[in-house]
């Protein structure tokens, strides 16, 4: 019957589902009370050592599928990287990194949001060996964002209208509390895989209510410029050595002409045309180390017809001119610079 008492096996089914939610609420209250107790700097100190624990190399991929932990004892050269979307957490030490004349410097003070496929120029500025670097790195994928916005009806904030692909929020103790039980299910594969998932949605919670919610709620809704640009810029790593017709991009975008350019900038920092530089310039650099071309070699074959425009871009970037750069890594050993400062970015 439609109203009335429930079936009896439907009733047991309900019964199991209730005392389900009740083990939940009960576990989740026990370590949430027991980690009251502790304050920002002591949970600080167990999650050091437990990155330091669970990250024996410079760069591990752990057994949850999201979760990536990097541990450095020195400083690292400026290197290019594509940062995906991502929450970039640190634990002990400190960063830099630059998308064209936006720095942003951070430590275990903040963390960083990215939401899109960004070239950054990145390097680590604090390690050593008695404190090395220390940091947890947990992907994400809009549309993750975009169920836990519609389950919680969690609020955007204030818009801007600056960039809303990178930003720094403060690190806070809720934060580093569900870390910490994060890094504490590496230790029971029961644990890791019954709770990982739902640890991964209180971090993207607890992001949703700080400073920078703004910026997950832009990549979340696919009709927002963000997520527009988004698309053109998956076109633009898929295809960055080919010559791409600017006119096609904002038809890509679904967006007026005017609108795509002004808004890729307030958006990433870069106009397509230096996104697709930074991609370039990425790819000359390997073919140097990997390939042995000279520089304008290496210049030429990734689009530039100019050496001496190829040598002044890439020094902004890397911070020596080509062959002075490359001089000095293979001075270093080419197998020896990538594990001091490439694999800490894997």
């Amino acid at each position: 019957m439609l109203f009335g008492r429930a079936h009896p096996a439907l009733a047991e089914k309900l019964s199991d589902i209730s005392e389900f939610r009740k083990t939940c609420l009960i576990f989740s209250t026990r370590v949430a009370q027991s980690m009251k107790t502790q304050d920002q700097p002591s949970l600080l100190g167990e999650l050091q050592m437990l990155v330091s624990r669970h990250c024996p190399h410079k760069s591990t991929k752990t057994a949850i599928d999201y979760l990536t932990l990097y541990q450095s004892e020195t400083t690292t050269d400026p290197l290019l990287v594509i940062y995906e979307p991502r929450f970039y957490i640190i634990i002990q030490g400190a960063k830099t990194v630059k998308i064209h004349k936006s720095c942003f410097h951070y430590d275990q003070n903040h963390y960083l949001i990215a939401t899109l496929d960004l070239p950054l120029s990145g390097r680590i500025t604090h390690a050593t060996p008695e404190k090395p670097y220390l940091a947890a790195c947990i992907t994400f994928n809009p549309e993750e964002i975009a169920r836990i916005i519609a389950e919680t009806r969690a609020r955007p904030g204030a818009r801007t209208l600056g960039r809303t692909s990178l930003g720094l929020s403060p690190v806070t103790a809720d934060l580093l509390d569900v870390l910490y039980r994060m890094l504490r299910t590496l230790d029971n594969e029961r644990d890791r895989d019954f709770l990982a998932p739902m640890l991964k949605r209180e971090i993207i919670y607890c992001a949703l209510q700080g400073e920078q919610r703004h910026v997950l709620h832009e990549i979340a809704d696919q009709r927002s410029d963000t997520s527009r640009i988004n698309r053109t810029l998956a076109f633009l790593r898929a295809n960055f050595m080919d010559d791409v017709e600017a006119a096609s991009l904002p038809e890509l975008a679904g967006m007026g002409q005017s609108t795509f350019y002004r808004r890729f900038r307030a958006i990433t920092g870069l106009s397509p045309l230096q996104y697709r530089k930074r991609l370039r310039l990425q790819e000359a650099r390997r073919l140097m180390l990997s390939d042995d071309l000279l520089a304008a070699d290496a210049g030429f074959a990734v689009g530039y017809e100019s050496p001496s425009q190829f040598t002044r871009e890439y020094k902004v970037i890397f911070g020596l001119p080509p062959h002075q750069d490359i001089k000095r890594i293979h001075t270093i050993g080419l197998q020896r610079y990538r594990e001091l400062n490439e694999d800490v970015w894997v």
